[in-house]
C-alpha cells in the first residue's frame, strides 16, 4: 500500500501526507486502489515472465502427462517421448513470445534456433523409437493379449488383408492354421492351408527362435502379425505373390 508522487514519482507510504523526497502533497485518494491494482498487475507480470518459475511449471506438467502416459495400458517410450513434445511445443512458443516482447527480434531469433533442435531432436527420437516398438512392443505380447487381439481368418481373408495392407497398416494380428510343408533355411516356414495334394494356398511364416523345433507335417496353429507378401516361384515353380505373416505364437495341434 503506497502512492506515487506526481511530481518526483516517489514512493511513499500511506501514513504520509507529504513526499518524503520533494514535499509534495498527497490529495488523489483514488491514486492508492490505482496503485494496489497496478502493484497487482505488476506482480502478475513477473511471475508469468520469470522464465525460472515457467521452466518449473512444464516440468511439473510433463512429469504428471508422463505419469498417466506411463500408467495407460498402451504406455511406451515412443508415448511418453510424444507427450513431452507436445507439451514443450506449447512452451516453446510462449518462451519465443517472451523473449521477442523483452529483449527484441535479434534474441528471439536465438530463442527459435534453441527451441526448435529442441523439438527436432524430439521428432528424431519419436522416429526412432516408433520404428522400434514394432518389435519391442509386440514381441511382449502374451498369448493371452493375442487370442484377445487377433483375428481368426481363412486363406482368402489372410490373402486380402496381405494385399490391402502392404505398405500401410502392416499392424493387424491373425490366427490361422495350416500344416508345415516346407522349411526355408532357419527364418521362414512355408505353411499348407489348402486341402491336399493342392498346396496353391501357401503363407511364409517369419519364425521366431523358439519355433524352430517343427518338422515337415507338422500341423500347427500360428498367431502372428501380416507383413506384407512375396513370391514363391523358387519353391512351388509358380508365379504366385503369397501373405508373409510374422510369428508371435506357434503351437502344434
Amino acid at each position: 500500500m503506497y502512492w506515487i508522487c506526481p511530481s518526483c514519482h516517489e514512493e511513499n507510504s500511506n501514513h504520509v501526507f507529504y513526499c518524503i523526497k520533494c514535499g509534495h502533497r498527497y490529495q488523489d485518494s483514488q491514486s492508492t486502489t490505482l496503485n494496489m491494482n497496478n502493484n497487482g498487475a505488476s506482480k502478475w507480470k513477473k511471475f508469468t515472465e520469470n522464465v525460472k518459475v515457467i521452466v518449473i511449471l512444464e516440468l511439473i506438467i510433463m512429469g504428471i502427462a508422463c505419469f498417466i502416459s506411463i500408467g495407460g495400458e498402451e504406455g511406451s517410450v515412443n508415448g511418453v517421448i510424444t507427450t513431452i513434445f507436445l507439451i514443450h511445443l506449447f512452451f516453446g512458443m510462449y518462451y519465443i513470445m517472451l523473449t521477442f516482447s523483452k529483449s527484441g527480434f535479434g534474441e528471439a531469433m536465438k530463442s527459435i534456433l534453441i527451441q526448435g533442435g529442441l523439438l527436432i531432436g524430439m521428432l528424431m527420437m519419436i522416429a526412432l523409437t516408433n520404428e522400434s516398438s514394432d518389435h519391442t512392443v509386440i514381441d511382449s505380447y502374451s498369448l493371452n493379449f493375442l487370442k484377445n487381439n487377433a483375428i481368426e481368418v481363412d486363406y482368402d481373408k489372410l490373402y486380402h488383408i496381405a494385399f490391402e495392407r502392404y505398405g500401410s497398416q502392416r499392424n493387424q494380428l491373425v490366427k490361422f492354421s495350416g500344416k508345415v510343408f516346407l522349411l526355408d533355411g532357419s527364418d521362414y516356414i512355408l505353411i499348407d492351408m489348402s486341402p491336399e495334394p493342392y498346396k496353391n494356398q501357401v503363407v511364409y511364416v517369419k519364425r521366431k527362435e523358439q519355433d524352430h523345433m517343427v518338422s515337415i507335417n507338422d500341423q500347427v496353429e500360428i498367431y502372428g502379425k501380416v507383413l506384407g507378401t512375396a513370391s514363391v516361384a523358387k519353391h512351388l515353380d509358380k508365379q504366385l505373390n503369397v501373405p508373409v505373416i510374422e510369428s508371435y505364437s506357434l503351437t502344434l495341434r
